[in-house]
């Protein structure tokens, strides 16, 4: 691992955190349990996503890309999956809703931070 995915890692405890706090609002009619468990489920995604893209030997444009589409499919698989679980199994269509609201806005922003990334440095 290197400073960018200890980076990439600090961002998404910043989201966890603002989530957390975002349920403790009086928008959201998440428990505390139900918001543990988004978070959670996520963390465990994203720690999948970011082994997937940063786990390397050596620097490669074409394997880092390959990395790239394969993490974000990952991801996006993984969240629908836990979604169609939970909906399956009748959970509370806010636990849905907040799950995939996090699920986005996790993806959006990793890949607006990966893709600066490779702006300025040409790698990860």
């Amino acid at each position: 691992m290197n400073k960018s995915a200890l980076r990439l890692g600090g961002i998404y405890l910043l989201i966890f955190g603002i989530f957390y706090l975002f349920t403790w609002s009086s928008w959201s009619r998440l428990t505390p349990n139900d918001t543990l468990f988004c978070i959670g489920t996520s963390a465990f995604i994203e720690l999948i996503g970011l082994l997937i893209l940063y786990a390397k030997k050596e620097v490669d444009p074409q394997a880092d890309t390959f990395r790239l589409l394969i993490m974000i499919t990952v991801q996006l698989l993984s969240f629908l999956s836990v979604c169609l679980a939970l909906i399956y199994t009748n959970q509370s269509n806010n636990l849905v809703l907040h799950l995939l609201g996090l699920a986005l806005t996790l993806i959006v922003v990793q890949t607006v931070f990966i893709v600066r990334r490779l702006k300025s440095t040409d790698e990860f």
